[in-house]
């Protein structure tokens, strides 16, 4: 969660065993599908823990830039 929103960083996993980033981020307060993003097909990662981290801080840079200082 960052600033109200949930963010679910679940990669997918490629046929190489690789993982591609994917984020999907929805309000907390309703579960209300804000953005989802879909990575360059030949970004991929060996680790799944990296491709989680790339999705998120994508996210949370998002995130900060879309939102009003509060």
């Amino acid at each position: 969660m960052h600033r109200g929103y949930l963010l679910n960083c679940t990669p997918a996993r490629a046929g190489d065993g690789s993982f591609q980033p994917y984020v999907v981020i929805s309000r907390s307060s309703d579960g209300e599908l804000v953005a989802n993003r879909f990575f360059p097909s030949d970004l991929h990662f060996n680790d799944e823990d990296a491709a989680i981290a790339h999705a998120r801080d994508w996210a949370v840079r998002w995130i900060d830039a879309s939102s009003p200082t509060r």
